[in-house]
């Protein structure tokens, strides 16, 4: 049984895509924003991505207001 709307780091989740957009969203749980002392309720942030040549590894580098 799982519990709804509990964030589980091991679990896998699948991207979102809608519509004619190009790419995928990823969801970034809340006390991981506040772990980049950014938060959830401040403005949103801007981010950076890198992608690894093999293809399985995408880092996402967030970034507060320059």
């Amino acid at each position: 049984m799982r519990n709804a709307g509990r964030y589980d780091p091991g679990l896998r989740r699948r991207g979102v895509r809608r519509g004619r957009e190009r790419g995928c969203w990823v969801y970034i749980p809340a006390d991981e924003l506040e772990k980049t002392r950014i938060g959830a309720e401040g403005s949103t942030p801007y981010y950076r991505t890198h992608g690894r040549a093999g293809g399985r590894t995408v880092l996402v580098e967030l970034f507060r207001e320059p």
